[in-house]
């Protein structure tokens, strides 16, 4: 039984059809022990359950216990973030993430908390009834959450009937974010009308080619004829804007073979790859947005904390004035295939004026973030010089104490900060309180679109009707499946 347990958590993790341990897993395997290992090996394999349903059994069973075992840990925590988001899957369906981020023993975890389809329309009212369900049903209180990260969706932030002014209701202590992803490709749309011109002219051209196949693979035989280093274009979706980076530079690197092609093809707009002022203006965008790009990608990931994030944000902001400083003086060197464009030097004012907007977006967007450094004694708690005038005169003490202890210095240069902070819990617990809340709350709703993905991935044309929740808590839970637990009360049946 244990086996057949292990099979579903294997075709859980992988995203597969239930029906893949009966149609290949199992006969695959009893290939390679009849071959290697003689008959009898083969035969034994055939008293593993492996049938569509039991397949499914075993993964609810699965999924059942991670989520009383999370529930577990989550009381015995007694604090948590949350990350909540809501999209629609391909049946049309809203399906409300969850994720959570909690202390565990000695160190900070995050995983998958529930997928909720949502059974009337996506209102703040009904995301908190959801969620308010699943919290009374695992024996969680609002009280417990400390942190919640949303995006900046009216249903989140309405302030009466939204979810996070329903969540503040039932604590009003509780903090919550915006998501940074979500704020940075806000930032990321404001544009002057010139560039927004060549934004759109160039998305157009890019999804005439990739929209068309027979279209796209004639341009890839062009592009290998005429030796091009990249023999195709990126399809730009406006879902994630941020894309565009990518898509502009492959756009801006192929032109030439652009415009040979659209000679005998209606591609949009296809005289502007003649202008080389508007390929200039192309250039700009390619380079811009690849470095937004980047940032987009040092945002994302897993165990990423606020005050990391905020330092990646200031990080930014500060090149964007270096950026400012050197367009002035007549340098584009920040900017590589702008500076190797011809005419670029006569759109400088153009780039001089979107720098700026982007400057005062990141400001409108990010009003807080020198507010990052009453929180430095945390990155660095033996840094003499981090502020700690906002602590009370307990933790403050604690601080002073903390700053001198040469044990703990040197546990600071082994361990992650979140597992230095518990490790210092019993001495020092004020200030460790203090640091691991902020630590536990989630700067970016990350995990739900990863979750998102996978549950596009799993529920896809041909498995549209599929429940997901528990296929998605076994594939993403980061709480594995007690199988020993699970099996210990039930008999072992033998079933094809």
């Amino acid at each position: 039984m244990e086996a057949s347990y292990m099979l579903a958590e294997l075709i859980a993790k992988q995203k597969k059809p239930h029906t893949i341990a009966e149609t290949l897993i199992l006969p695959a395997c009893k290939i390679l022990a009849g071959v290697m290992l003689g008959p009898d090996a083969a035969n034994e394999l055939s008293k593993v359950p492996s049938s569509d349903n039991t397949i499914k059994r075993r993964i609810d069973d699965m999924s059942e216990d991670i989520e009383e075992h999370l529930a577990e840990k989550l009381q015995a925590s007694g604090r948590f973030s949350l990350q909540i988001d809501e999209s629609t899957d391909i049946s049309g369906a809203a399906q409300l993430l969850a994720n959570v981020r909690y202390v565990d023993a000695d160190s900070i975890k995050e995983t998958f908390l529930f997928c909720k389809e949502m059974e009337s329309h996506t209102t703040g009212e009904e995301i908190f009834r959801v969620t308010n369900d699943y919290f009374k049903e695992n024996s969680l209180t609002w009280n417990m959450c400390v942190g919640l990260c949303t995006d900046g969706a009216a249903s989140m932030t309405g302030r009466v009937k939204g979810f996070i002014a329903k969540v503040r209701a039932q604590n009003p202590h509780i903090v919550t974010n915006h998501c940074i992803l979500h704020r940075e490709a806000l930032v990321a749309k404001t544009m002057p009308p010139e560039l927004t011109e060549v934004l759109n002219q160039a998305v157009q051209m890019v999804n005439y080619i990739k929209s068309r196949p027979l279209k796209s693979r004639l341009f890839s035989q062009l592009c290998a004829e005429m030796g091009a280093d990249h023999q195709s274009l990126i399809l730009h979706t406006e879902v994630r804007w941020l894309s565009r980076g990518k898509v502009l530079s492959r756009l801006y690197e192929l032109r030439e073979q652009l415009l040979e092609f659209s000679g005998e093809n209606a591609v949009p707009h296809k005289d502007k790859l003649a202008d080389e002022r508007w390929c200039a203006r192309l250039a700009y965008l390619a380079d811009i947005f690849g470095h937004l790009n980047e940032l987009n990608a040092k945002l994302q990931g897993r165990n990423e904390n606020i005050l990391s994030s905020t330092d990646k944000i200031r990080g930014f902001m500060g090149k964007l004035l270096l950026w400012q400083e050197a367009l002035e003086q007549g340098s584009m060197d920040m900017f590589p295939l702008t500076s190797a464009a011809p005419q670029a030097a006569k759109e400088r004012a153009v780039y001089a004026e979107h720098l700026q907007t982007l400057k005062e977006r990141f400001e409108q967007y990010f009003p807080r973030v020198a507010d990052i450094e009453d929180y430095d004694w945390i990155q660095d708690p033996f840094h003499q010089e981090s502020s700690t005038e906002k602590l009370s005169m307990k933790e403050r003490e604690e601080c002073a104490e903390l700053r001198v202890d040469r044990t703990l210095k040197l546990k600071f240069s082994e361990l992650p900060l979140d597992q230095f902070w518990l490790a210092s819990a019993s001495e020092y617990p004020s200030i460790s309180h203090h640091a691991i809340e902020q630590l536990l709350h989630f700067p970016t709703t990350y995990l739900c679109e990863l979750a998102f993905s996978t549950l596009t991935y799993m529920k896809n044309n041909s498995r549209s009707r599929l429940s997901v929740e528990q296929d998605l808590r076994v594939a993403l839970s980061s709480v594995p499946p007690r199988i020993k637990k699970i099996c210990a009360p039930r008999q072992a049946h033998v079933s094809h």
